[in-house]
């Protein structure tokens, strides 16, 4: 398992519109049948983004967050008619392994609250652009299964402060 963030060059904005997030969710699908990788959470915010991943293969995280990344900068540019003008990634990623089960409930907590802790939401399942979102409808999004189970009580866990 790999906790996975990147944040926007210079801090700048990824995510402008509910359209911009929605379009980078669909990413998210076409990249996770790619490469064939688990997502176990996620969530995204106007300057960055973090998932928790589980690959099948030595590298697949590489090739996810390459593809990924790449073309959503590709048509980040586009969409905004801003190609040439320098990057819309920081950097490269950052990973941090996850060998132990009490470290993948801190990473998922972590992932799963990122929202609340910004204080864009009063409750971490407000937050409609992370996997901990309970709105209205289906999900936007449909998890792989995680190799531990949250439990019973994890929206009491996500919200405590």
């Amino acid at each position: 398992m790999y906790h996975v963030c990147n944040r926007g060059s210079r801090k700048g904005v990824l995510f402008e519109s509910c359209e911009d997030y929605e379009s980078f969710i669909g990413l998210m699908q076409d990249a996770r049948r790619k490469f064939k990788m688990r997502i176990i959470a996620y969530c995204l915010l106007s300057t960055h983004l973090h998932f928790l991943l589980y690959p099948r293969n030595s590298g697949d995280v590489a090739r996810f967050m390459h593809w990924l990344t790449s073309t959503h900068a590709k048509r980040f540019h586009r969409r905004r008619g801003t190609t040439g003008t320098g990057a819309v990634y920081q950097s490269r990623y950052f990973s941090r392994g996850i060998d132990e089960g009490r470290k993948l409930m801190t990473a998922l907590r972590y992932v799963e609250r990122n929202a609340l802790a910004a204080h864009l939401v009063t409750r971490a399942e407000d937050w409609p652009w992370g996997s901990a979102w309970r709105g209205d409808g289906p999900p936007r999004f449909v998890l792989d299964e995680s190799p531990l189970p949250r439990p019973s009580n994890w929206l009491e866990i996500l919200n405590d402060l």
